[in-house]
């Protein structure tokens, strides 16, 4: 299954990202030393795991930090037939496919939308399933009027309410039009996550000017020290 287009301001341009917008060893560089041991720290911790992307609503473009720890991190990404017009079955066919192609443990990585599909989708596993732990950023409030007025997004409700089997941390920004602070800390304490203030970034996704986003590499780095030593995923997938 080949990914759909990515949605920005301009033009569709399709995947994967245009190099300009690719990691390499200048790039980090700009961001500074720190940056970098942090980096190669964080590649090391994921040695163990394969990374999933999962985008929300209209993708994320290439400038987006999905797209960019996309090539960071050495990630698949969920493809969607339609990034545009959002149904949660078809969505969930989207994420299990990608999943049946990783055979280590996995690290979810989702934005908006993406974070919900992940949660509702975890809530029905019961348990089972080889995800070890998720990032979830600026989760979409279906519940909101805002979401109620989008095509598809009734789809997912309701919004699971359990806490989430497998570790994971939720990041809000103080000034999201899709989530605000209340919710954020209403879903992490239904989730019995821990939720990581970003400051005022917005909906943290194709208009944060975030480039590679250090800090959100950091709460990765922290997730994944988090997660139990020896995590064995429990639907029969073993690590490669």
């Amino acid at each position: 299954m080949e990914l759909s287009s990515f949605r920005h301001d301009g033009p569709f341009i399709a995947h994967p990202p245009p190099s300009d917008a690719r990691w390499d060893a200048t790039a980090v560089a700009h961001e500074g030393p720190d940056t970098g041991r942090l980096i190669g720290q964080l590649r090391t911790l994921l040695v163990p795991y394969d990374v999933v992307i999962v985008p929300g609503l209209h993708n994320s473009a290439a400038r987006h930090w999905q797209s960019r720890w996309q090539d960071l991190l050495d990630a698949r990404r969920v493809a969607q037939d339609d990034w545009d017009h959002p149904g949660y079955e078809s969505w969930v066919r989207g994420l299990e496919h990608t999943l049946s192609t990783c055979t280590r443990p996995v690290i979810l990585i989702a934005h908006s939308l993406g974070s919900i599909l992940v949660a509702r989708w975890a809530a029905a596993q019961a348990g089972r399933t080889n995800v070890a732990g998720a990032f979830l950023v600026a989760p979409a409030d279906i519940e909101s009027p805002r979401a109620m007025v989008v095509e598809g997004m009734q789809g997912f409700l309701p919004l699971p309410e359990q806490p989430l089997p497998f570790p994971a941390r939720i990041v809000a920004s103080g000034d999201d039009e899709w989530l605000s602070s209340a919710r954020a800390r209403y879903l992490a304490t239904k989730w019995h996550v821990p939720l990581l203030d970003a400051g005022q970034r917005g909906h943290i996704g194709n208009d944060a000017p975030l480039g590679i986003w250090p800090q959100g590499l950091a709460w990765l780095a922290d997730l994944v020290r988090a997660i139990p030593a020896g995590h064995a995923p429990m639907d029969g997938h073993r690590a490669s």
